[in-house]
């Protein structure tokens, strides 16, 4: 077991066997919970002025978009602006449901190569299911059976 006193700092490093230690005295910050050195500036933001007021924001439409292809709900993204659920459904509606489309067609095309060119079965049943109408399970129906053989017939000559 070795001490180590790090004059810089008033923390001491203990090493016992393989394992090693940091003791911080009482008062002392802990050398990971420093904050980084941090440099502020401005910045001007293009996009949708949302709310009045004290409340309003600059809403960049390529973030709703981002998003919305997430499938986030209305009031999450209303949340992450820091705006009402209402306001942000009123002004952007159009780009999330553009956003959600976009992200279920990528959905299909990567659903259709799994199962065009990877041949997984699992998804071509799937696919065939709901896609094609097909299932495991017919169901007869009345314009669905089959007619009935009758060999009772006469024979018109």
């Amino acid at each position: 077991m070795s001490t180590e006193e790090n004059p810089s700092e008033s923390t001491k490093i203990i090493q016992k066997d393989d394992d090693i230690l940091i003791s911080v005295p009482d008062g002392a910050e802990e050398p990971t919970r420093r904050q980084p050195k941090r440099k502020y500036g401005e910045q001007t933001i293009t996009g949708i002025i949302v709310g009045q007021g004290d409340n309003k924001r600059v809403v960049r439409i390529e973030d709703v978009k981002k998003l919305a292809e997430l499938h986030l709900t209305y009031k999450d993204m209303a949340a992450y602006f820091g705006c009402k659920e209402s306001t942000f459904k009123d002004h952007f509606h159009q780009e999330v449901e553009m956003g959600r489309q976009r992200t279920k067609q990528r959905l299909m095309n990567a659903m259709l190569y799994n199962a065009v060119e990877k041949h997984q079965p699992t998804i071509q049943i799937w696919m065939s299911k709901n896609l094609l109408g097909w299932t495991d399970a017919p169901i007869n129906k009345d314009d669905t059976q089959v007619l009935p053989w009758l060999d009772d017939t006469p024979n018109v000559s």
